[in-house]
């Protein structure tokens, strides 16, 4: 059962929804899937982790419902869609979430900003991009010793070793199964990645490194 604050975020995701496409979820069963499988990064260490960045936040997962459970890591949400923006900024204040904080705008602008290069102890992604392409994008953002977690259709992660380790990443690897057919990508940040990635707007998505 769900507690108050996710039933709420459940609500207004589908309130939301019907005007803006945020989610495929058309049910609150169905939403509260999608909030189960955000609650499976909960099991990683959070030990070291004081700042996330939501990569495609999109409606809000994963990032709302580990914000509920970890006030003490203050998460930014970065969206390129203004209107969904504007759906995290009303969830964000509907449930009095002050860890939150939304950034209207692009990662391959943003990860070259130094207040947001390598400065987040984490990233996270649910489906934003393909994993080629999620990787450029996000470990621009990660500091040495941090990592990305993001929710992908299984793959053989073989295949993006070398880009990963071009961006200053570990070796890639698929952990914990999820419904649907998804699994949980991990890739730790050993090395700081190089000044050229992210490549402009764009460029990640149409020429993926692997």
């Amino acid at each position: 059962m769900m507690s108050p604050p996710l039933k709420q975020y459940a609500e207004l995701l589908l309130d939301w929804n019907r005007r803006v496409n945020l989610t495929g979820a058309r049910t609150l069963e169905q939403v509260e899937a999608q909030i189960a499988d955000a609650d499976v990064l909960l099991a990683a260490s959070w030990v070291a982790v004081q700042r996330v960045i939501d990569i495609g936040s999109g409606g809000g997962l994963p990032a709302v419902p580990l914000a509920l459970a970890r006030p003490a890591v203050h998460f930014t949400l970065l969206e390129a869609n203004a209107r969904k923006c504007a759906f995290l900024e009303h969830v964000a204040g509907s449930l009095g979430l002050g860890n939150v904080a939304v950034l209207g705008g692009r990662a391959e602008e943003f990860g070259h900003r130094p207040a947001l290069r390598e400065q987040f102890d984490r990233a996270i992604s649910r489906a934003a991009a393909r994993p080629a392409v999620l990787l450029e994008l996000a470990l621009p953002f990660v500091t040495t010793g941090g990592d990305l977690i993001a929710q992908v259709k299984r793959f053989d992660p073989q295949l993006l070793e070398p880009a990963a380790r071009l961006l200053g990443g570990g070796r890639p690897r698929l952990e914990r199964p999820l419904a649907g057919g998804s699994a949980l990508l991990v890739v730790d940040k050993l090395a700081h990645t190089p000044p050229d990635f992210p490549r402009r707007v764009g460029l990640p998505n149409r020429k993926p490194l692997a």
